[in-house]
């Protein structure tokens, strides 16, 4: 896809599976499973969607995936397929990891921030060597409190060492990362969570990250069960698809394995509508 001066591209960051009722919250079964199937275990085929964005100055990563530093139980526990996709599509492209510039991370969890670093040489390191990673400074400060309501959210070796080798810039709200490329502090999911736009040339598409992980999200009530904060992800969700439907916006619903890829449009009984879905970029 070109969106004006950019060209992007969807990469997986990998594929996994998660408990349906973590994902749907407070929905009923009766209801999500018409629409995602549930194995025995409860779990629904999720995807770790990604973005590469090139323009003739930059090569921007969105969202890293999980990576390959999990140990092998950890890996079969959420069914996690071989290998590291995120590099293997990566290459496919052209790209090689020192070839990317920017990292964007919309969060900290370890499906989207895993992949930030690397087992090098028996340390741990950044994963994209030339990159700065820009983090939400609260994101960053929550994921490094050691709190026990947030100890379950973080792994410190997915980005404590990016701050040890100077590739990390934090963030203080919404702001442009370079021309045509800003963040959007979302709250909702976590304190620090963060989307993403690129606009440019009066085209844009929108990284959602967590407060609407599927295209069943496009709905205002449904959200995750990890969501910190509900009443901000459901009142920040339907601000964000105003702004998409509005200017015809492409959003990315980054955990979406079937649908990951549409516009939204407004619709006078139920808010919002996805359209023009795409299975790729």
């Amino acid at each position: 896809m070109q969106i004006g001066d950019w060209r992007l591209d969807l990469v997986s960051g990998g594929r996994f599976l998660h408990d349906g009722g973590i994902l749907y919250g407070v929905v009923p079964k009766s209801i999500w499973r018409t629409i995602t199937p549930a194995d025995e275990q409860n779990r629904v085929p999720l995807a770790m969607n990604c973005v590469l964005a090139r323009s003739a100055s930059h090569t921007v990563l969105i969202d890293a995936g999980h990576g390959e530093k999990m140990s092998p139980l950890d890996r079969k526990s959420h069914s996690l397929e071989p290998g590291w996709p995120l590099l293997t599509d990566l290459a496919a492209l052209g790209v090689a990891p020192e070839d990317i510039d920017i990292v964007i991370l919309s969060h900290l969890h370890w499906d989207h921030a895993g992949g930030a670093t690397t087992r090098l040489e028996g340390r741990i390191a950044a994963t994209f060597p030339s990159a700065t990673y820009y983090i939400q400074r609260q994101e960053w400060d929550d994921a490094n409190s050691n709190t026990l309501e947030l100890s379950g959210g973080y792994d410190l070796d997915d980005f404590l060492p990016l701050a040890n080798e100077g590739r990390l810039m934090l963030i203080d709200g919404s702001q442009e990362i370079v021309p045509d490329v800003r963040v959007i502090q979302t709250g909702g999911h976590t304190r620090g969570h963060q989307a993403i736009e690129i606009a440019s040339s009066g085209e844009g598409l929108m990284f959602l990250g967590d407060v609407a992980p599927t295209v069943a999200h496009i709905r205002r009530m449904w959200c995750t069960s990890y969501d910190l904060d509900l009443v901000q992800s459901r009142r920040v969700k339907s601000e964000l698809f105003g702004h998409a439907a509005d200017r015809g916006y492409w959003v990315v619903w980054n955990h979406d394995r079937h649908n990951p890829v549409s516009r939204i449009e407004r619709h006078p009984h139920r808010e919002f509508l996805p359209a023009d879905i795409r299975e790729n970029l």
